[in-house]
């Protein structure tokens, strides 16, 4: 891996750290932003199988949320309300972003990223939730930035409790 594998990793490891600082910030509306018009924001039900048997592909999976754009702008505008009870006040996050990979880089126009992400959230001063995950993203470029076209959540849980953070 040379030189400029390496700096498209350094450019889109940055680009991750920032998109966390807006997550934990509360900018949704900028967070939103990175999304590309196409985005598909989804995260399959994960089966408890033998190893190496479990697979992300079957045409029917099931799973905790499949959006689109469209979608998490809904969610995003109903944060904004004030009548979004679960986030009402909001909480407090902090997106912990690692293991920055590339998988597939298509002429560094568009390429797969992986990472790991731990996502601490604090609500009420008593209720605390650890989501532990990895995300698969697809990153198109455009301009000087970057715009996602897709992002998988594999969670480490069996079960989500609380879907009102974004990952």
């Amino acid at each position: 891996m040379g030189d400029a594998h390496h700096a498209l990793r350094h450019e889109l490891e940055a680009w991750l750290y920032d998109e966390a600082a807006l997550l934990d910030a509360g900018c949704f509306e900028d967070w939103l932003a990175l999304f590309a018009d196409t985005t598909r924001y989804w995260a399959p039900v994960r089966r408890n199988m033998p190893r190496g048997e479990e697979g992300f592909g079957e045409a029917h999976r099931l799973t905790h949320f499949d959006e689109d754009k469209t979608t998490l702008g809904l969610r995003v505008a109903r944060l904004a309300t004030g009548f979004a009870h679960a986030e009402e006040p909001p909480s407090r996050q902090r997106h912990h972003v690692s293991n920055v990979r590339i998988l597939k880089n298509e002429g560094g126009r568009r390429v797969q990223v992986a990472s790991n992400l731990l996502l601490f959230r604090s609500r009420d001063a008593r209720n605390e939730t650890l989501f532990s995950c990895s995300r698969l993203d697809w990153w198109r470029r455009e301009g000087e930035g970057w715009l996602n076209e897709e992002r998988m959540i594999v969670f480490d849980h069996d079960v989500i409790e609380s879907l009102s953070v974004f990952f």
